[in-house]
This record gives C-alpha cells, structure tokens and sequence, in this order.
C-alpha cells in the first residue's frame, strides 16, 4: 500500500446500459472513499446503482467513466481495467459460494492454490489456519463443509475472502440468506471481526437494520447517485431529503410552510427546533413513530405540538405496540410502550417534541 494511501477511492463512476426500450443509469456520477478500517456501506433499493458500483470497484463490471484507485493504485480509469483477480480484494458473495464437495480447509485455500506463484503447503496450511482462528471457525478445516450451518458457511466465506489478507474486503448482501434470528446475530459478528482485523470494507445492502447498525458511514443511493452520505444516526435522525428520511426507517409527513419558528399545516402549526428554512418555504415535517409521545389524558395547555385524534388501530408486535391515530384527514403510525392499552375509537392525544421534528424541503 502507498503510504498513506487510502483502501478506496472512486471518482465521478458512471454506468450505462441501453436496450431498445430505455437508457439507464445505472452509476451517475458515483464518488466516495474509504479510510483505512471503516466500514462503508452502499444502501439503497433495488435498481439504485449499488451492486453496479461494487462490481465496478471488483473488475465484474467496467464503467464507461471514472476512476478507481485501490490502496493508491489505479486499477480503473478509461481504457485502464485491472483484472479481479490482481487488484488485491477479497469478496463475499450474497450466496456465499461454498463448493459442497470441498473440505473447510480446501474451501478457504482455494484463492491460494489458484493464483499465480503459488505458495508452499507450509504457507497455505498456515495462512488458512490464520484465517478461520479469525472468524472463530479453530478446528473445522477437516469437516466437509455441506455439513455446516448457514452462519459457520458464512463464517468460511468471510475466511476464504481474508485468506489472501485484501486490502479491501466486498460484501455483496452476505446476510440476506440467513433467517431473522441468525442475520441479527452474524451483524454483531462481521462487525465484531472487521473492527477486530482492521480491514476496510465496501457493504452492499438494502436492508436499512444491516446499514444502521454495522457501517462506520453509509451512502444512501437512488437512481444512480448518492443522495446523502454521513453517520448511521445522522442518515436516520438528518435525513437530506423526503427519499432519504421514507426510505430509511419509517416516519410521517406533514406538508406545510415556513411561519417563524414552526410550520403551518393542514392539521396545526407545530414548533421546531429545525434552523436553516426562510418564512415562506414549502417544506414538509418529518416525524418518526418512536418520536411521538402517546397520553390517553389531555396534555397542559403549555406543552407544544399537540394533536388531539382518534385511536384506528394498534398492533402489539412484542417490545412495542404500533397505533394508528387519525386526525382530519392525516394518519399517524406511532410506536409507544407495550404495556399500553387503549382501545379502537377512543380519543388520544399526540405530543410531538420541537427538537424531534425534521424539516425537509419540499
């Protein structure tokens, strides 16, 4: 690696693909870096551009325009395309890719029986042993590895991947194929083992839970571009944008106009503590359920921001109960304690704190 160099750096990426139906863009003017031990993760929803990118930065896919530097080396720029296999990267793929008819030990070997000036036995054998002592899989290598479960197979791909100890790890969505319970246990994880060996990271993921919880930044792309690139809690509580602040998480908008320190809507004006909108602007609020104070007594005439509306449904969904308040013509979704009990029909009273209320652009 060039001394102080960074793992990544992609400049002005842009991706094409015609038919004779449409033009896409797939990549529009892409720029993002990474530094050394992050973990960065490329979220979006289907179709946004981020497999597209991390293809490009694997050598899988080459774009029409930009450039990508690995650890200060240019392995793509203009004509300029770096094979795969020369670029210094280790891959987890989203079905793993794990040959059924290998060992665990030949599995995690493969990359470095394969390349070009092989190395020894001794080396391989102590290379492949380093690398499962680093994903907690000490003692497996004589097992045959269709007898593993889903998250020890991905376990051996995280291995297999760090083998050739990379200089940039891929993760293209190595969890969506696990259950629920697994998937949450294998983010502590990767996190856990990518914090531990120091390796910086590209993650690739539409799952919103997965970008939150495990990325040092995270770029939230749509239709080719990334919208909004910053910290896990300020992509959620800071959204850019109406796309950023619907697609991560869920909330409720309000349309309205600027007046002062609040915004005038259709069901009240409500006090933020949001700076940077001019009297005037079309904006609109954004509020997460979790925000919202839920009281089956009527607040103090002080308290700011009170809607008062009509409970239309809840669901008790175990650590929490989702309701559904009407009032007007708006809809509320709001999650509260779930040792809450009010009924279908009954009055409630919504209190939205001043400093919760995001104001986006309209």
């Amino acid at each position: 690696m060039t001394e102080n160099a960074l793992p990544l750096q992609v400049t002005g990426l842009r991706k094409t693909f015609s038919s004779k139906v449409a033009t896409v863009h797939a990549i529009d003017d892409v720029a993002f870096e990474i530094a050394e031990g992050e973990l960065y993760t490329l979220l979006g929803p289907s179709g946004c551009g981020k497999t597209s990118t991390l293809r490009s930065v694997a050598g899988l896919e080459h774009p029409d325009d930009g450039e990508i530097s690995i650890a200060g080396r240019t392995v793509c720029k203009g004509r300029l395309s770096v094979p795969p296999e020369k670029r210094g990267l280790g891959m987890v793929f989203q079905n793993y890719g794990i040959w059924p008819h290998m060992s665990v030990f030949d599995n995690a070997a493969f990359p470095l029986q394969v390349q070009r000036g092989r190395l020894g036995k001794k080396e391989i054998a102590e290379r492949v042993e380093e690398a499962l002592a680093a994903v907690h899989l000490e003692g497996f290598a004589g097992r045959a590895s269709n007898q593993m479960s889903g998250g020890q197979q991905q376990r051996l791909a995280l291995a297999r991947a760090l083998v050739g100890r990379p200089k940039l790890l891929l993760l293209d969505e190595p969890l969506s194929n696990l259950d629920a319970k697994l998937r949450e246990a294998m983010r502590t994880e990767v996190v856990k083992l990518q914090r531990e060996l120091g390796i910086a990271t590209l993650f690739v993921t539409h799952d919103q839970d997965e970008a939150l919880s495990m990325s040092t930044r995270v770029a939230v792309m749509n239709a080719g571009r990334i919208v909004q690139e910053a910290k896990p809690r300020e992509i959620y509580q800071d959204p850019a944008d109406r796309f950023v602040a619907e697609f991560v998480g869920r909330t409720n908008f309000l349309d309205g106009t600027v007046r002062g320190d609040g915004v005038e809507t259709a069901v009240g004006t409500f006090w933020t503590s949001t700076p940077g909108h001019a009297a005037g602007d079309a904006v609109s609020i954004s509020v997460r359920p979790e925000a919202i104070a839920v009281t089956a007594q009527r607040p103090t005439d002080s308290t700011p921001n009170v809607v008062e509306g009509t409970l239309v449904r809840s669901m008790f969904i175990g650590d929490r109960l989702e309701c559904h308040v009407r009032a007007g013509e708006h809809r509320w979704l709001v999650r509260v304690d779930p040792y809450f009990a009010p009924r279908v029909d009954q009055t409630v009273w919504l209190q939205l704190p001043p400093d919760r209320i995001i104001v986006i652009p309209a």
